[in-house]
């Protein structure tokens, strides 16, 4: 609480920020680009160029999956934001599958959209023209893309599957770590872990 009001509720009113709750962390990520190095495998980020394109439009300006942030050093990272809210799985149970638990479709969705993304860019690079909120264009001869490195960040693992003593959050525990190691394309982040 800040002045009496609900931490999300001041920074919104501070930074005249749009409803919803992706567009209060994409503006304190992108201000507060640190966190992102601090918490991910990222060597240095010089700047983030906001909700960029970064497939091939067809000939109605249409088609192209859009990125949250572009990050941009020697190399380009993309950057996905669902909600800190975002349910990483479902409520019940619905495979009979031993140690493991269903992920939602929300989560499955993203890392999905974070594929198509990262396969629009590594596609569309060369011959696209990337501009940020000033107007500066990407200079492609500082900043190429290989492979990109895409972080898709969803949910709060503490309060979904907490490490307590409850059997059904070990199991949800284990299947989402077990998800995100054996994901070499994504890098899976949850909101709490950043705030750590």
């Amino acid at each position: 609480v800040v002045q009496g009001k609900p931490s999300i509720d001041f920074y919104r009113e501070k930074y005249s920020i749009p409803p919803g709750d992706e567009a209060i962390w994409h503006h304190f990520l992108k201000s507060n680009d640190w966190i992102l190095g601090l918490n991910v495998d990222i060597k240095f980020i010089r700047e983030f160029y906001d909700e960029q394109k970064v497939g091939t439009e067809n000939s109605k300006a249409v088609g192209s999956p859009k990125a949250d942030l572009l990050g941009v050093s020697d190399f380009t990272t993309l950057i996905e934001l669902k909600h800190s809210k975002t349910q990483i799985f479902k409520k019940e149970k619905t495979k009979g599958r031993a140690n493991t638990w269903d992920f939602t479709s929300d989560f499955i969705e993203g890392v999905s959209q974070c594929l198509g993304q990262k396969f629009a860019l590594d596609r569309s690079y060369k011959t696209k023209d990337f501009v940020n909120d000033n107007g500066k264009m990407l200079d492609k001869n500082l900043t190429l893309t290989i492979d990109p490195k895409t972080i898709f960040i969803v949910g709060n693992r503490k309060v979904e599957f907490p490490h307590d003593l409850d059997s059904t959050h070990h199991i949800k525990s284990q299947t989402f770590e077990l998800f995100r190691r054996n994901n070499r394309n994504v890098d899976i982040v949850t909101f709490d872990e950043l705030f750590e």
